[in-house]
């Protein structure tokens, strides 16, 4: 196989490379659903597990990709565009993580206002 021919670049090939695909629409789905999550619901536990799946679970991925599926599995020639790949998924990751954050905050700052203001109207 040349990787580097123009198109698609493959990093695995035969049984594996739908195994990789199915997981990567995996990883999509989360990503709506984590999407969905943040903007309709607003509870404070389910955004702090959210952030906590998104900062574990990516990184550990990238790991067990890179040693146990990469390093036995991969096309040869083909370590630069996994590299290239594993860069844009980190970037990703950050930016979701980084949402992720961000909404949390704003959530809880929301939460102390609505707190605060409850407690006011009991003693006023």
């Amino acid at each position: 196989m040349n990787n580097d021919a123009s198109g698609m670049r493959m990093i695995y090939e035969g049984p594996l490379q739908i195994g990789i695909y199915a997981f990567i629409f995996f990883g999509l789905f989360a990503l709506a659903i984590t999407l969905w999550v943040l903007y309709r619901r607003d509870t404070l536990r389910i955004k702090y597990l959210l952030l906590v799946a998104w900062g574990i679970l990516p990184p550990v991925w990238f790991v067990v990709e890179y040693f146990f599926i990469f390093l036995p599995y991969g096309a040869p020639g083909s370590f630069g565009f996994f590299q290239y790949g594993q860069d844009i998924a980190s970037k990703l990751w950050a930016a979701v993580f980084a949402l992720i954050s961000i909404d949390l905050y704003k959530a809880s700052e929301r939460a102390k206002e609505a707190r605060k203001h409850e407690t006011s109207e009991d003693y006023g």
